[in-house]
């Protein structure tokens, strides 16, 4: 009965840990992306905001950057 146990539990494990990698897999894809300073961010805020004054669709403000 505990070796059916303990099989249960290592396969548990086993899946969270395989999330875990996964998980892990997509936050490094993204390491560095947002490394903007607070200045950098404001900019892309007031350009943002000029977009939509203008009526400028979201996506081409995107591909713009």
């Amino acid at each position: 009965m505990e070796a059916g146990v303990e099989k249960l539990i290592l396969r548990e494990l086993r899946e969270i840990k395989e999330e875990l990698k996964i998980l892990n897999s997509k936050i490094d894809n993204f390491t560095g992306y947002f490394d903007l300073d607070e200045e950098e961010i404001e900019e892309l805020y007031r350009e943002l905001e000029d977009a939509k004054k203008h009526g400028k669709r979201l996506e081409d403000v995107l591909n713009e950057l």
